[in-house]
């Protein structure tokens, strides 16, 4: 597990900034897209080897460079530096930026109704049976502001209990996974790939997920600069359509997809199986309703005392997406 995770960490580069934009002045006419370049942010792989397995990408008129990172936040670091042009993060970490940031915007969002094996979980031998057994114990929710981070803190609340109650220890997924197999940490907050990398290599258990806790949403955020650029807005907008035929892809090809996992992971068929189960999504309107949905994460998360300053998600909004727009 710690070479898998090594391997994705050193995979991590925000040198593609020195890439030209390809792309044109800003403003919606027509554009040769086959000058543009459009750079992706993507947390271990998993959303390259899905595109490129699906084939969705043939034929896009502009070239695609991925930029791989271990979980959202650095995704979102390098959104913010102009090194990736638009990138995979979920709910929770998108929120934490928009917190401190104006120079991202939500353009596209999916709902993954098991939400990559988002899960609060502890050794297979732990003597910890509830969260409430939590109180006094180490807990690591992977990176602050992560979707690990905030489910913890929502199960905490659940069972009566808040951040103050346990010794919360913020800790990249590599390292928080080599805590918990000695013994540093009694509980790990986090997602898949590492959950499934747990749960099948060391038989970690599940103490609480997601449901009723957290919505499952990831979205296509994407830089303001990128955005008012003619070219890369429109391969934006391409990029999108074709991540959403990608997404329904997998869920058509489920023993393709997990196909694609073990050769992503180098791990057994079990592992890549769990991990294809539950990364199951599709492409969903931008709407109010949704809005509204995110905005109560936005208020939970504020008054969890997480983000920086009240999130105004309405206004962090340009639909991208041909799903539907608010914008």
């Amino acid at each position: 597990m710690k070479r898998l995770l090594t391997a994705v960490l050193a995979t991590a580069t925000l040198a593609l900034a020195a890439c030209g934009s390809g792309g044109s002045a800003a403003g919606d006419g027509p554009v040769d897209l086959s000058t543009v370049t459009l750079k992706v942010g993507d947390q271990a792989g998993i959303q390259q080897a899905l595109v490129e397995a699906s084939g969705a990408l043939q034929g896009a008129p502009y070239k695609v460079e991925w930029a791989q990172f271990p979980a959202a936040a650095p995704v979102l670091e390098a959104l913010r530096g102009k090194a990736v042009d638009i990138g995979v993060a979920g709910d929770a970490p998108t929120l934490t930026a928009l917190s401190s940031t104006d120079d991202i915007k939500i353009v596209a969002a999916t709902r993954v109704p098991q939400q990559y094996g988002l899960s609060v979980i502890v050794p297979k031998d732990s003597p910890i049976q509830s969260v409430a057994d939590l109180k006094g114990k180490t807990v690591s929710p992977t990176t602050q502001g992560s979707v690990g981070h905030y489910l913890l803190l929502q199960a905490l609340k659940e069972a009566g209990l808040t951040d103050s109650d346990v010794t919360i220890s913020f800790l990249q997924p590599v390292d928080a996974a080599a805590a918990m197999s000695s013994g540093a940490i009694d509980a790990w907050s986090t997602w898949d790939p590492y959950t499934a990398v747990a749960e099948q290599e060391q038989g970690a258990r599940v103490l609480r997920g997601p449901d009723g806790l957290a919505p499952g949403l990831t979205f296509l955020d994407a830089n303001t600069d990128a955005i008012e650029d003619a070219g890369k807005k429109q391969a934006m907008q391409d990029f999108i359509s074709r991540y959403g035929q990608a997404v329904q892809w997998a869920a058509d090809h489920p023993a393709e997809n997990a196909a694609i996992y073990t050769k992503l992971t180098q791990r057994p068929a079990a592992v890549a199986d769990l991990m294809s189960q539950r990364a199951n999504r599709s492409l969903v309107p931008l709407d109010q309703a949704l809005v509204g949905e995110i905005q109560t994460v936005a208020d939970n998360y504020e008054a969890f005392g997480v983000l920086r300053k009240k999130v105004e998600v309405s206004e962090a909004v340009q639909d991208l997406s041909a799903v539907g727009a608010t914008s």
